[in-house]
């Protein structure tokens, strides 16, 4: 289990890496368009990689949806 918190903090962190490693790989490579062609070919794979990351972390169930599925009334005290 993760908090909501940490669960925002992981998706916008695998977001914002998938983005830098394809601008820093697409950079690298330049305009020659065979070379291109062959680094978007892999940078398609890293995309389905962290796509299935994202969904893994918002399945992953948060303290805070256990939290909201425990079922005790918070006035049951116990008497004195």
């Amino acid at each position: 289990m993760i908090s909501e918190e940490r669960q925002r903090d992981m998706l916008s962190k695998l977001v914002e890496i998938e983005h830098d490693i394809h601008r820093a790989t697409l950079d690298a490579v330049g305009d020659d368009a065979a070379s291109r062609a062959a680094v978007e070919a892999h940078l398609a794979e890293i995309t389905e990689l962290t796509r299935q990351a994202r969904r893994f972390v918002r399945n992953a169930v948060t303290v805070e949806e256990r939290i909201a599925h425990l079922d005790f009334d918070v006035d049951d005290r116990p008497e004195r």
